[in-house]
């Protein structure tokens, strides 16, 4: 008997849907980056190149599956989309940028953050980040502690009641250094940046 060719169908059972985000967050084999692998036709690929090929067909050539929702685990279909190699690099680095930039206003609205813990909500930091919901705050605390695991840290508690829960949040000195170090690369134009990534 041959192998179970695999589906869409099949894919999308094997996901649970985030109803404030809207990501289909794959259930699945991860790897070490967090992002889907699922098989097809024998293959082991990306999750989010699968399912691109089922739900629109061949990738272009020269082209690459980006995640709009920035969350490696989503295989919503209307959440992947192509670009070339170039235009992925500038939305990374553009994504990078607002990153470092909603770090740096949690900084300034707190300092104290380097010395001691924060005790805030996720209802203050999506006011304070504007991130459109509460859901996009939370993947913005997992991207951050990815991004620096020595240096940024968060951890939740329950508040008890109706009170929402508060999140613990840290940031160690170095990575406030790190981020001023990082202003004059910023600076950098794109086009110096591409040679580098080219």
């Amino acid at each position: 008997m041959g192998r179970k060719t695999n589906s869409l169908d099949n894919i999308m059972s094997n996901t649970i849907r985030d109803n404030e985000s809207g990501c289909l967050l794959y259930m699945g084999r991860l790897d070490e980056d967090g992002y889907s692998r699922i098989s097809l036709q024998g293959k082991m690929g990306l999750g989010s190149q699968v399912v691109f090929k089922l739900s629109y067909g061949a990738i272009p050539e020269g082209y690459q599956v980006d995640h709009i929702c920035h969350v490696r685990r989503c295989v919503e279909p209307s959440h992947l989309r192509v670009l070339t190699h170039r235009q992925n690099v500038i939305h990374i680095k553009a994504y990078m940028e607002k990153r470092h930039q909603r770090i740096k206003q949690l900084i300034e609205t707190y300092p104290q953050i380097s010395q001691c813990p924060l005790l805030i909500t996720l209802a203050d930091l999506e006011a304070l980040w504007d991130c459109g919901s509460i859901a996009n705050v939370k993947e913005r605390l997992l991207t951050m502690s990815r991004a620096y695991p020595e240096e940024f840290f968060y951890e939740r508690f329950e508040a008890g009641g109706s009170k929402p829960a508060v999140y613990a949040i840290g940031i160690h000195a170095s990575l406030i250094d790190k981020l001023s170090n990082e202003d004059a690369l910023r600076e950098t134009p794109v086009e110096d940046i591409m040679t580098l990534v080219a």
